[in-house]
């Protein structure tokens, strides 16, 4: 999250030269006050936020923004309360106390300081925000945030443990501030309420067997393992999620006539992912003349995701190709991690073979634009025979003029240069798109004549190799950047997840080309 604020301009920086301390505002001892480690007694929990943020455009408000997060209750009823908003991620504590019914929290904290991005240095502390609204000499309408000096923040709790701010409102927020100058960042919340969170995570029961290696979860052009158990009409499945590879989801068999069906019900808490907590969820997809897909709306909680099982050609499908599954970090709203369109589970107890040939070798030249030249391709995942192959044990190579390119850990950021690039391995040049199999590499060297591309696979001390794609780029087109159109439109929530029908509010739209190349841009929806 801190590189999508960063790069749209949300989080205001201070720019110092290398080993220059920041300055420190008035009413804030030191920034060497920041809490990381809390010991005590943990408890998981929500928190909801509303507030504001502030991008080019002004500022936005946001509703209810859930995180998964915890508090440690320490001594001396000291209480120390994780990622207290969700719009900064810290990976810091603000300290409290507990005074009967109430928390109480001294301000201002320090709770971010990063100097790790060299002459880049970023502190910011927590403390209220008045936001006072007037006029000016002409009569417009002007508003002023003024950051408190010291300020107390109190919480009450009620008979659920739930902890709700007194103080906050549309005019009082709780804020984030530059440690340089004392000023707002754009960044406060409104109201938090932080509940407890009870859940446990699906796990496969003890005496389940459990079939390893035995279904895989088809996406396009590759495909992820999934742990499959059974016993009698329940079964559960481990890693329908690809982001999610221990999470277990639940299900029940039965018939449906001549038909065999496995129904998977919504609002499992399969775990945590990142802040949040995931949940399955239904949602109702549809389809424009040009292809575009939406995700309509969530289903009732009583729909049942369902897959037929064919157990003599060893697939499960899903019944309605118009409703989706996802993993999704919202009971109310489309936030999903995944979402597993026309889902289908294949039998494959072998994985073993020789890849496919890359395809779709394309070269961009963009080193006027960029800097540097991409060499785009496409690695599937599979067999010459259709079968689905390990990710893990799968990797390629890249051949310029006919010889193996190094990968120099200096040129690509790496900790150390290398020649074979797991199927899997992403960097800022290297790139790996979810339910996609297409890779993009950026070159600096000039003078090139061909591009080659090989599959390398790697299965219980077998390699196999594909056969090496070469693009000739004397006698191949050479696309330019910027000549090609829109190959596909994803929206992104300010905090990186993916939704499909963007509401109120400011996402990152990002575009990909037919050329290979991937745009991103902030867009405001109203």
């Amino acid at each position: 999250m801190k590189k999508i604020l960063l790069s749209i301009g949300l989080v205001g920086t201070v720019l110092t030269a290398m080993g220059t301390p920041a300055k420190i505002a008035p009413g804030l001892d030191s920034m060497t006050d920041i809490i990381y480690n809390a010991e005590g007694e943990k408890k998981d929990v929500t928190v909801t936020t509303s507030g504001l943020t502030l991008s080019f455009s002004g500022l936005q408000a946001y509703q209810d923004q859930q995180i998964a997060s915890h508090v440690v209750y320490g001594d001396n009823n000291s209480i120390y309360i994780y990622n207290i908003f969700g719009d900064l991620p810290t990976e810091t504590y603000t300290k409290g106390r507990i005074d009967g019914d109430k928390i109480v929290i001294d301000l201002p904290q320090a709770i971010f300081y990063d100097d790790s991005m060299g002459d880049l240095l970023e502190a910011y502390y927590f403390t209220l925000v008045d936001i006072v609204s007037g006029v000016d000499d002409e009569g417009y309408p002007t508003t002023s945030f003024v950051p408190r000096e010291k300020a107390t923040l109190t919480f009450s709790i009620d008979e659920f443990n739930t902890m709700t701010a007194d103080e906050l409102n549309e005019n009082l927020l709780l804020g984030a501030c530059d440690s340089e100058d004392g000023q707002w960042i754009g960044l406060g919340a409104s109201s938090i309420e932080i509940s407890s969170f009870e859940e446990v995570p699906v796990s496969i029961p003890t005496g389940f067997k459990v079939k390893k290696d035995y279904w895989t979860c088809a996406g396009d052009g590759y495909g992820w393992q999934v742990n499959f158990a059974q016993k009698l009409d329940e079964v559960y499945f481990q890693g329908l999620s690809e982001r999610l590879p221990e999470a277990c989801v639940k299900g029940n068999v039965g018939k449906e006539g001549d038909k065999v069906i496995v129904s998977i019900p919504q609002n499992q808490y399969v775990g945590d992912y990142g802040r949040y907590h995931i949940f399955t969820k239904c949602v109702q997809m549809s389809t424009d003349d040009k292809g575009n897909v939406f995700f309509d709306r969530l289903m009732p909680s009583d729909y049942d995701f369902q897959l037929i099982w064919d157990e003599e050609n060893n697939t499960m499908t899903a019944k309605d190709k118009d409703i989706v599954l996802l993993f999704n970090t919202s009971m109310t709203d489309i936030y999903m991690i995944n979402d597993l369109t026309d889902m289908k589970l294949i039998r494959q107890e072998t994985y073993e073979g020789v890849p496919e040939d890359p395809y779709d070798l394309e070269f961009t030249d963009a080193m006027d634009e960029e800097g540097f030249y991409l060499f785009g391709f496409n690695v599937p995942a599979k067999t010459k025979e259709g079968d689905y192959l390990l990710l893990n044990d799968l990797s390629y190579v890249i051949y310029v003029d006919d010889d193996v390119w190094t990968f120099d850990e200096n040129d690509y950021f790496l900790d150390e240069s290398i020649e074979e690039i797991p199927w899997t391995f992403s960097n800022e040049w290297i790139l790996k798109t979810y339910e996609s199999c297409q890779r993009k590499v950026a070159f600096f060297a000039q003078g090139m004549e061909t591009l080659g591309v090989q599959t390398v696979y790697n299965h219980n001390g077998v390699e196999t190799r594909s056969e090496i794609v070469t693009l000739n780029l004397e006698e191949d087109a050479v696309k330019e950047i910027g000549s090609s159109k829109e190959a596909g439109v994803k929206y992104y929530d300010l905090t990186g997840i993916e939704t499909k029908n963007p509401s109120d509010g400011i996402y990152i739209k990002r575009v990909t080309y037919e050329d290979g190349r991937i745009a991103t841009k902030k867009q405001i929806f109203k």
